[in-house]
């Protein structure tokens, strides 16, 4: 027991030593309801109405009398500035939103993208908190409908409104994904935050809008402002124009679109849907009550004005295209800027994929995007690198080609010359070329998957022992450890080595499924401890990582190496999370609370992931989501890491 004790004492020390070492100081009814802008006596749409956004039969009807033109409230600065409302009987309204439909007592909701299950039947939300709305099942990869308990809400507003999202970590959006598509029931208490909400909003912010779209229809009606916003975004995003605007309904148009995201939000939604039901008289008044109230948006007056009256007015080129900027675009007929792909939020990615007006080889980039933020799968990607065309001349001199070396266009050049390359030594040298400019590219993971019908129809041979380390490597990434396992061997047949791939290849095997319990920890102390005291720089983050993550997912290594950590300082580096956080992470797995497990990891990671972060972050990060049962996940988080701080197989 004293030997534990010491052993335990020793690892804190290190971990906190190095850690610290790097830290850093210091209408009628349904009309107002709707909160929709009311035209004038007897206007009438300038053109057709789209059958989207066509108003059901019997819905309008005249009145005598002025009729209001804002909703209430809006405009005003000031409680004296709000003039008494008079009633109009029955308004015309330049939009429609519909009726609102009556719920049943059960909802069947579609399973979610890329799921296999036909659908997820839940009970009605009536008189239940809407909080409580989910996708996924436990069996399909939910936490669970008691995933909250331990957590309070105030902690649940906190951390859940920034969670990191459309990271480039597999894992990480794995996580984040499950984590707002579980249903459960929240702590009571908050700020009056709307989780549903602050799921939805987070949902659009990865990019995973179809699922936004399902998850704001089971939070059932009437919605808060907060969730037909997010729904809203959503479906601009989908191109479901008809749901877009049949949420501006719940969402109160404030009165400060200078200063208020909300306000701003739903005065461009109101012009937008206005100019799509054929009311441009009614989307310019919108549009210079807006200027009035100061909002300040060259390029939304710009487009607004080009898709209502055919003008186009000067507005700079935007340095982020949201998901409102591209329906506007799309409205006003306008093309895309050049830099769209790269400038455009996560969720828009799908949609410019699908547009037959942007080219292959922007599409190429897309593709790329969507790829690295789990948007569409590998095997997607492969199919986008494979459209662009290339002279023979430029595929013949691929090393020496114009094109840019870290494009998108050069590594669909490469993607394509492996599929036509027969000769074991150009397989080899383009394989490796291919996994070295994804990684400085941020796309290792979706290469390695665009890549696997090609990598996984070699045999290992000794004619492609080059290309072993690089193959063990990326078999390891997608999780193919008996694939690994078979390159591997490959590395010390006939009792030769190469270089120190064998050393860290080993590393990242046991860290990705070895067993704590048939582990040679003296071999592996000692093999830790010897790279410590290298010298080496490389040599000495790797081990320190090792060490780390290895004590994380319940490996035992000897006192020695805690020791050998201390005289390391200089061996760890990256962002470090503040302290608070980094206890309350591991507090939340001792108390097997999953959700907040799951929450407090991904904030901790960050968006930069598991590469980036200190490993002592990554090790709590991995060790507290095993306290919680969440074996794999910690497993797949530590190889991330590792493999980061790895040089083996790289290319």
């Amino acid at each position: 027991m004293n030997n534990s004790r010491v052993k335990s004492g020793r690892r804190l020390a290190a971990g906190f030593a190095l850690f610290a070492s790097i830290s850093l100081p210091g209408g009628p009814a349904f009309a107002q309801e709707a909160n929709v802008l009311q035209a004038p006596e007897g206007a009438r749409p300038s053109g057709p109405v789209p059958q989207s956004l066509a108003e059901p039969s019997g819905n309008a009807s005249s009145s005598g009398g002025p009729q209001r033109i804002v909703p209430s409230g809006y405009g005003a600065t000031s409680p004296s500035s709000v003039q008494q409302q008079v009633e109009p009987s029955k308004p015309s309204q330049f939009f429609p939103t519909g009726q609102q439909a009556t719920e049943p007592s059960v909802r069947v909701l579609s399973a979610i993208p890329g799921s296999a299950n036909s659908g997820i039947e839940i009970g009605s939300l009536s008189g239940v908190d809407a909080a409580s709305a989910g996708l996924i099942s436990q069996q399909q990869g939910g936490f669970g409908p008691s995933m909250w308990q331990g957590a309070s809400r105030a902690d649940i507003d906190q951390y859940l409104a920034r969670l990191p999202v459309a990271t480039r970590s597999p894992v990480m959006n794995d996580l984040a994904r499950r984590l707002l598509l579980t249903g459960a029931q929240p702590p009571e208490g908050g700020g009056g935050t709307s989780l549903v909400a602050t799921r939805l909003n987070r949902l659009v912010a990865a990019g995973e809008t179809e699922a936004a779209v399902e998850l704001g229809k089971a939070a059932g009606s009437p919605r808060s402002p907060a969730v037909a916003a997010g729904l809203a975004q959503a479906a601009l995003a989908q191109g479901d124009a008809r749901l877009a605007c049949d949420a501006l309904k719940d969402i109160p148009p404030g009165n400060d679109p200078a200063h208020d995201a909300m306000a701003a939000f739903t005065v461009k939604l109101s012009s937008y849907c206005q100019i799509s039901a054929g009311n441009p008289e009614i989307a310019s008044l919108t549009v210079d009550l807006a200027r009035e109230e100061g909002l300040d948006d060259a390029l939304f007056y710009s487009l607004a004005g080009q898709a209502y009256a055919g003008i186009m007015l000067r507005a700079p080129e935007p340095n982020r295209l949201s998901i409102i900027d591209a329906s506007f675009y799309r409205l006003a007929e306008r093309e895309l800027p050049a830099n769209a792909v790269e400038i455009a939020e996560p969720a828009l990615l799908p949609q410019l994929l699908a547009d037959p007006s942007v080219s292959d080889d922007m599409k190429v980039a897309a593709a790329e995007r969507a790829a690295a933020y789990g948007l569409i799968p590998g095997r997607e990607l492969a199919a986008y690198y494979s459209k662009p065309q290339f002279t023979p001349e430029q595929m013949a001199g691929l090393l020496t080609s114009d094109i840019p070396e870290a494009s998108p266009l050069r590594r669909a050049m490469i993607y394509q010359a492996i599929g036509g390359a027969v000769a074991a030594d150009e397989r080899i040298q383009l394989f490796k070329l291919a996994f070295a400019t994804a990684e400085s590219a941020g796309l290792y993971y979706p290469t390695v998957e665009a890549l696997y019908p090609e990598l996984e129809s070699l045999t290992p041979s000794d004619a492609l022992r080059p290309l072993a380390p690089a193959a063990t490597r990326a078999f390891l990434a997608i999780g193919e450890r008996s694939k690994a396992q078979e390159w591997f061997s490959l590395l010390a047949s006939g009792g030769q080595m190469i270089g120190r791939d064998v050393r860290e290849l080993s590393g990242l095997m046991r860290v990705a499924g070895g067993s704590p319990q048939a582990f040679n920890s003296e071999q592996a102390s000692a093999e830790i401890i010897a790279d410590l005291k290298s010298g080496v720089k490389s040599t000495k983050v790797y081990a320190a990582s090792e060490a780390m993550l290895l004590d994380a997912l319940g490996f035992q290594l000897m006192p020695a190496v805690w020791e050998a950590l201390l005289n390391a300082r200089d061996a760890l580096g990256g962002t470090v999370p503040p302290e608070a956080l980094l206890n309350r992470l591991q507090a939340a797995g001792r108390k097997g609370a999953v959700g907040e497990t799951v929450m407090l990891a991904l904030d901790a990671l960050g968006e930069s992931g598991p590469g980036a972060v200190h490993p002592r972050a990554a090790a709590q990060a991995a060790a507290s989501l095993k306290a919680v049962n969440l074996e794999n996940e910690a497993r797949l988080l530590a190889l991330e890491a590792l493999l980061a701080r790895s040089n083996a197989g790289r290319g």
